[in-house]
């Protein structure tokens, strides 16, 4: 899927500029030249958005950017498929989505785990790590608003260009990235209890999607240091 993109287009004309005055019969010419650089502002540009659905998880209608709300019953499997799509004319990027969940305490203490690693948390959602475009790369745990957030990041390098030629872009429509799961799953063992513990904690699953450009960043480390410069932007 990777593809070329250009993040400052150079383009150089000639102007020529003939001035003639005319003496009797005598003709002077002149001419002056000079070189015209116009660039472009690159762009980096996603939106994420899900399956619309009731609060039974059964979907009612087309993507919606908005929060779903979802009534947990213990056992029952509802449609939850978050995904990126990359917009048209976007340069290179790296793109990466956040899964936070909240209320970390009591949905550990459903899934009667002791650890805080991701196959603790699978059974939650339908992530195939065999399948999935999206490879884990870790997670960081927020005592104080008891979230744990989990990070993936898609395979490759995207962008919104496609090359037509080897020296021609064409502009390429939005690229859909991979939902990064399909499933919202609860336990069939959730008592009323825990399910009251959730409701109460304030349990909820958000996801964003994230992006920075590709152009700038080189050598073997070049996605970690991409992302580290995106934290340092948005967390200061």
């Amino acid at each position: 899927m990777k593809k070329k993109g250009k993040a400052l287009l150079l383009c150089t004309g000639a102007v020529a500029l003939v001035a003639g005055s005319v003496l009797g019969t005598i003709a002077f010419l002149t001419d002056t030249e000079e070189a015209i650089n116009t660039f472009t502002i690159g762009n980096v540009s996603i939106s994420i958005a899900e399956s619309k659905v009731d609060e039974n998880g059964v979907p009612v209608g087309e993507e919606t950017t908005d929060a779903n709300e979802y009534r947990l019953v213990p056992g029952v499997t509802y449609t939850k498929d978050p995904t990126v799509t990359v917009d048209a004319e976007s340069e290179e990027s790296y793109v990466r989505m956040i899964l936070n969940i909240y209320n970390k305490t009591d949905v550990q203490a459903i899934i009667d785990e002791k650890t805080h690693g991701l196959t603790d948390y699978a059974d939650l959602i339908n992530w195939d790590k065999d399948t999935s475009d999206w490879l884990y790369e870790g997670f960081t745990l927020d005592e104080e608003n008891d979230v744990i957030s989990f990070e993936f990041r898609y395979k490759e390098i995207v962008d919104g260009y496609v090359l037509n030629s080897e020296t021609q872009l064409e502009e390429a429509s939005d690229v859909e990235l991979q939902p990064l799961f399909t499933e919202l799953i609860v336990p069939g063992t959730l008592t009323n209890t825990e399910l009251e513990n959730l409701y109460n904690g304030g349990f909820k699953i958000v996801v964003e999607g994230q992006a920075i450009q590709a152009t700038g960043f080189t050598g073997e480390n070049a996605e970690d240091d991409a992302w580290e410069a995106f934290d340092k932007q948005h967390n200061s």
